[in-house]
């Protein structure tokens, strides 16, 4: 790490001193500058996989490994319809995916695509039961398993749990539970936010009808204006003045700013359903005219919350812990944000072992 040379000495020694960091600050800057400007965006989702299964614009993909499978219950990952799915398989050597695939589990993942205007009259009731459910038994159908562990993380958990509540078949044995809300009654800066009747989903939707990324973009952003508009960007600058990596702040940066335009119907439900009337616990939360009772959800449950989550408060994943019917639950709380439980140092070191070992114990 190169630190600023501090003043000292004689005022020739002071002179040159400062011109040495005034020629460290303009070549930090134009390399911070290229970076942004021209520098070609990293690759990401790497780890080798094969489709099949597709919907319309959805894929399932089934990853390949160079060992073989030791655990043979199949392990799904459920995404949400934020941003993309490579947030779990970012680069190589800093991937969840990746990292059970070497660790002998059989992973599976089901990438929504992008929605487009045909796709905004999509609720959670075609997303549950013609995608997740079908993903699901093509999972058990290619993997010749009669029952698969789900991943979910943030709200593809939230649909994992309407998708375990409703579907015995095939079974689902286990479910992890990655900073996904489930009770939504204080939900932070959010539940201020989307508070009715001030904030009106009808209108929104009404007036876009399929909701525009960046609409989703900016305002998950102004949760913390200043960390996402200007801090992000003084730590790739200060990274490169002391000479640190920035291949992570790179592959980080081009997940946040790829974002995909969301259903204008599951919209609606997300913010009138669940952040305004907190159905899903209530259980009046239905999936086609169904029920979604949580309590009939039997698998075993891993959950898992980070305890500097701005976006999903850990006791919003804690809920589900009370609420199922499961007898083998177990929660763990890191010291991280909400992507700090499948990216960085941190999660690479401390989650993904612990994702790991309780998996392997249950498949």
């Amino acid at each position: 790490m190169n630190k600023i040379k501090l003043l000292s000495g004689s005022p020739d020694e002071v002179g040159l001193q400062l011109q040495e960091n005034i020629d460290r600050m303009i070549n930090t800057t134009r390399r911070w500058t290229e970076i942004l400007t021209y520098d070609p965006q990293p690759q990401t989702g790497m780890t080798p996989k094969d489709t099949i299964w597709r919907k319309n614009k959805a894929r399932l993909y089934h990853y390949c490994g160079d060992r073989e499978v030791k655990y043979r219950t199949p392990l799904l990952f459920i995404y949400a319809l934020i941003n993309k799915p490579y947030i779990l398989d970012l680069y190589p050597g800093m991937s969840l995916i990746e990292y059970l695939v070497e660790q002998g589990f059989d992973v599976y993942l089901f990438d929504w695509g992008e929605f487009n205007w045909e796709d905004r009259h999509l609720g959670y009731g075609e997303l549950v039961s013609d995608y997740i459910a079908r993903a699901v038994q093509k999972v058990s159908q290619f993997s010749q398993q009669p029952s698969i562990s789900i991943a979910g993380y943030c709200m593809g958990g939230t649909m994992t749990t309407m998708y375990a509540s409703l579907y015995p078949q095939p079974e689902i044995k286990n479910i992890i539970y990655l900073a996904a809300p489930i009770n939504f009654e204080e939900a932070g800066l959010s539940s201020i936010w989307l508070e009715a009747p001030g904030f009106d989903a009808d209108k929104v939707v009404e007036t876009y009808g399929l909701i525009p990324k960046d609409f989703i973009d900016t305002g998950v952003k102004m949760l913390r204006p200043v960390n996402n508009f200007i801090g992000t960007y003084t730590r790739l600058w200060k990274s490169l003045d002391e000479g640190m990596p920035v291949e992570a702040w790179r592959a980080l940066n081009k997940w946040v700013n790829d974002n995909i335009n969301f259903p204008g119907e599951a919209y609606r439900q997300w913010i009138k359903e669940l952040y305004q009337e907190n159905k899903l616990i209530k259980g009046q939360f239905r999936i086609k005219g169904r029920q979604v009772k949580l309590e009939k959800i039997k698998s075993s449950l891993l959950v898992l919350a980070g305890e500097n989550d701005h976006l999903v408060l850990p006791q919003q994943t804690q809920a589900i812990l009370e609420l199922s019917g499961s007898k083998d639950k177990t929660y763990q709380s890191f010291p991280v944000g909400h992507g700090g439980l499948v990216f960085g140092s941190f999660a690479k070191r401390e989650v993904y072992p612990v994702i790991s070992s309780w998996l392997a114990e249950r498949s």
